[in-house]
């Protein structure tokens, strides 16, 4: 399927010679325009020439270098960013989420649920045009994807965090249930398994520290942003 120039730029950080061209073909398929580097030294080298909607990192290196990585591409761009690793290791996925991954996929990952969630994710690649609420406490930086306190520090967030916090705030006090809250910052329709909306808000409270986390509210049910 031919793409246009104005098709979401996926770039693909993949090593492995025989899974590459795949993926690239599938996700051409989808009409989204793939952008395959096999090389991660040539990925670090030639960072700030691709700046894609979408990054997708499938790499058979040291952690150290996938960590080195996902930090180059994060300083020069905010978009969506994917990490697909070889095995669960926690301590691994923990350091990934803190160096600015969005979405950490343990393999093997059938090729539906993977074009899933591709295609969630690079719906997402453009935020979306919401003027949030800003509160005394926090003002909402979209074009960084950061929020800025009274003090002028500046708190960086990946982007499930950005959006879970932009949609709270959007209407103070309220509470969003669960359900809700996945369907809309992941688009997703399946909201039976929570654990990923609890690890996010607890990330978010520990950026915000202890005299702002209070300002994510457990509710039953599901969460509320209290100014």
């Amino acid at each position: 399927m031919p793409t246009s120039n104005k098709a979401t730029r996926v770039l693909i950080v993949c090593d492995q010679s025989d899974t590459a061209p795949i993926l690239g073909y599938m996700i051409r398929e989808k009409g989204l325009n793939a952008i395959i580097e096999t090389s991660v030294q040539r990925a670090l080298d030639h960072a700030i020439e691709v700046l894609p909607d979408l990054i997708i990192i499938d790499v058979n290196a040291p952690h150290v270098e996938r960590i080195n990585l996902i930090k180059k591409y994060r300083s020069l761009n905010q978009k969506p960013l994917l990490l697909f690793l070889p095995t669960h290791h926690e301590s691994e996925i923990l350091e990934a989420y803190s160096a600015g991954v969005d979405e950490c996929i343990v393999k093997p990952i059938s090729p539906a649920i993977f074009l899933a969630k591709i295609t969630a994710w690079s719906r997402r690649s453009v935020p979306a045009q919401i003027s949030p609420h800003n509160s005394a406490q926090l003002l909402l930086d979209s074009a960084k994807r950061l929020a800025r306190t009274p003090e002028g520090e500046e708190i960086y967030l990946t982007n499930l965090e950005f959006r879970l916090l932009r949609l709270l705030m959007n209407r103070p006090g309220f509470v969003f249930q669960s359900e809700e809250i996945i369907r809309t910052v992941w688009g997703i329709t399946d909201t039976s398994d929570q654990t990923a909306l609890k690890n996010v808000v607890y990330r978010l409270r520990k950026k915000l520290g202890t005299e702002r986390e209070y300002m994510i509210r457990t509710a039953p049910g599901g969460y509320s942003f209290q100014d």
